[in-house]
Order: structure tokens, then sequence, then C-alpha cells
């Protein structure tokens, strides 16, 4: 999608795959890159108010937004990512529980006139209960269709 193929509003869901994390994977990673009790000793992190291993809330967002880039819908106008406008983790990630992921655009402004624009690309991510786990607002530079 190019910029002005985007919409305030407009919503993918269907088109982004479910995450599953593993407790492997999430103490491989966070042994290296968040080695708090929470994320890699099964032992102490039961006995913690999550009772059991969570995902360190950064690596949790790089996971789920990378369903939405393994869509490839931006590929084609994308630039880069320009600023991480918020991020709020609002429950925990567990182990072997399905989330679903959602992307809306929530912003979109012109910075180059017929070249290019900044959209800000909402993800949330929904736990099977359908309560929001996370919430993470990017923002891309996005070219205009050649």
């Amino acid at each position: 999608m190019f910029f002005e193929d985007y919409e305030i509003g407009q919503v993918f869901d269907e088109e982004i795959e479910d995450v599953i994390f593993t407790e492997e994977e999430i103490i491989e990673v966070s042994k290296k890159y968040d080695p708090r009790d929470i994320h890699v000793d099964k032992k102490l992190a039961s006995e913690s108010r999550f009772g059991e291993i969570i995902a360190p809330g950064a690596y949790a967002n790089l996971v789920l937004w990378g369903a939405w880039v393994r869509t490839g819908i931006d590929r084609d106008g994308i630039i880069a990512g320009t600023a991480v406008v918020s991020c709020k983790w609002i429950k925990p990630v567990l182990a072997n529980t399905k989330y679903k992921v959602k992307v809306e655009i929530v912003e979109k402004k012109e910075r180059i006139p017929g070249k290019d624009g900044l959209v800000d690309f909402k993800m949330t991510a929904e736990n099977p209960e359908g309560e929001i786990v996370t919430e993470y607002t990017a923002q891309g530079l996005v070219r205009f269709r050649p």
C-alpha cells in the first residue's frame, strides 16, 4: 500500500496470523535481553503476581508487530519507521496462549506533498478472553504511489 491508500480508521485483522509464544522462546530471549525473574525463572515466576513466566513487553511487541509485517500489506510503500508514538503493556503475555493481532490506521499526514507522508499504525493484541494485552502505535514514513 502507498500513502494515498491508507484511510484513518482502516483496520487490518483477518489478514494477520495469530501469535503463540512458547515458554522456551520467552526464557531464551529473556536470558539475553531482559533477565528478570518473571521472564527466566519458572519457580520465582510462579510465586509472582503473574503465577508463571511472562514475556518481556518489548519482545512481545516485536513479535506481534512481526505478524503484521509478514502480511506484506505495507511492503510497497513503507520506507522506514520513524517513531514509537505510544506503547502500553496492559496485561501479561503468556506462553502457549493464542493472541489475535489487529492494526488500525489512526493518523496520517503528508510530509512532502506528492512524495511521502507519515502514517500511524496502532497495533493491539488480544488474549483468548478478548482482553487487550498490549497497545503499540508506530509511525511509518510511507511513499506515494509512483
